[in-house]
């Protein structure tokens, strides 16, 4: 929790949620509105917030401006506020009571600090906060979640729904609260040791960090049922983050993605595993990249057989970048609704004619890296009349059709049937003259 962005934010929200206060005016003001040059101006202690003569009673100005949080609160209450008001309104005196004391934690910033450099400590990702300062801040923000838990409850579930508790709904609230109690435990044993390592990580941090992250594994799966464990992990698993990309793409239905899951992360856990971000990723020799590449053939021949044909080229077309770029370049070019396909399309045709080019024993060797540059060509200018020059420039510049540049190198391509991307090759060199 980030203590000073969150008073600055909260302040901000106060001031407008003070505005939305609906409090009357004196009723002697009822029969016209005040003018500007006769509002009268706010005298010491009256309930007169600004100019305009908006006004609060005398006791909800000396709880705004207090330290007595639940006085506070009841008034809200008693003004008719909605609970969210109320919550958001009282969250923010009591973040501001403790104000001094996050600040005090925070080391100033060098006022002889030349203003073309940044401060050396912070560029290299380390914050200068000593270990009893970093635990001093922990413990503040422990106390102002529980002093806001004590005035106000806990977040209601509506109140506190983020993408992530969304895919939680299966689980119990209590469990929900005791889910990330234990993340945010975790996550602040792993900043204690990223705050230590001063930017220089040894391998003995990488192995605590491991060690924190097997044993948060662990306490969230002591957390849950077996089948709360199931469920879990087809929602926010490694394996599961990275496919609902692939489903989304082609609107998989919920029976397809159960039926994928598993498939998907028996490959991960073999060829994915997690990786802590800061050991060397191990070595892998021939043998390992070539049973990578027919495991990962088998997993698409498993996914093809429960989507179907179709949908799985279909699949294969909306991940693929040329296709993606397409479609973004027609929303933003405001182009016809068929120019991604049509586009797209040129991929058959441009592979159709390297083929013919590459078993036309007729050509020479310098005649077909002629007639493939000219395949090159062509494709860019069909490009380059539907997307107008900038838009064809910027779908090039973001590695669009990639593969125009092997052709024009006078190299083959192929584009595969089981992933996206393409494979390219090299025209045979031609015999070398016999020697006479």
């Amino acid at each position: 929790m980030k203590a000073l962005p969150l008073l600055l934010a909260a302040s901000l929200v106060v001031n407008a949620a003070l505005v939305t206060v609906t409090l009357r005016r004196p009723s002697s003001d009822t029969s016209a509105p005040a003018s500007a040059s006769t509002t009268a101006r706010p005298t010491e202690g009256s309930g007169t917030l600004n100019s305009t003569g908006i006004q609060l009673s005398p006791e909800l100005v000396s709880a705004l401006n207090g330290n007595d949080t639940q006085a506070l609160r009841d008034l809200l209450r008693a003004a008719g506020l909605s609970d969210d008001l109320v919550r958001t309104i009282v969250q923010m005196r009591i973040w501001k009571n403790y104000e001094a004391r996050f600040k005090a934690l925070h080391p100033e910033p060098d006022p002889n600090q030349p203003w073309w450099k940044d401060d050396r400590d912070r560029q290299d990702g380390w914050r200068g906060l000593t270990k009893a300062q970093r635990e001093e801040s922990r413990r503040l923000q422990r106390e102002v979640r529980d002093e806001t838990e004590r005035l106000l409850g806990p977040d209601t579930p509506k109140s506190n729904r983020g993408w992530q508790d969304q895919r939680l709904a299966f689980l119990p609230e209590d469990k929900i609260k005791a889910l990330r109690e234990i993340q945010q435990d975790y996550q602040e044993l792993m900043s204690e040791i990223h705050q230590d390592s001063q930017g220089f990580r040894l391998a003995s941090d990488a192995e605590k960090l491991r060690f924190l992250q097997e044993e948060q594994k662990r306490d969230i799966e002591a957390l849950m049922t077996p089948e709360e464990r199931q469920a879990y992990e087809l929602r926010m698993s490694n394996t599961a983050q990275q496919l609902r990309h692939k489903m989304t793409q082609f609107d998989a239905t919920e029976q397809e993605y159960l039926a994928i899951f598993p498939l998907q992360k028996a490959f991960d856990e073999k060829y994915n595993p997690p990786h802590d971000g800061y050991s060397p990723h191990p070595e892998r020799d021939q043998n390992y990249w070539k049973e990578r590449r027919e495991a990962e053939k088998q997993l698409q021949e498993q996914i093809r057989s429960v989507i179907g044909e179709e949908r799985y080229a279909e699949s294969l077309r909306l991940q693929d970048n040329d296709w993606r770029q397409l479609e973004a370049a027609t929303r933003r070019l405001d182009l016809p609704a068929d120019t991604p396909s049509r586009l797209y399309a040129l991929r058959d045709t441009a592979a159709a004619n390297v083929q013919q080019i590459a078993d036309n024993p007729a050509l020479g060797f310098d005649e077909k890296k002629a007639a493939l540059a000219a395949v090159a060509a062509r494709t860019r200018d069909q490009i380059r009349t539907s997307l107008g020059a900038e838009g064809a420039e910027a779908y090039f510049k973001n590695n669009g059709m990639g593969w125009l540049k092997e052709l024009e190198k006078g190299n083959t391509i192929t584009f595969r049937e089981d992933a996206t991307g393409w494979d390219t090759k090299a025209l045979p060199k031609p015999p070398k003259p016999a020697a006479k």
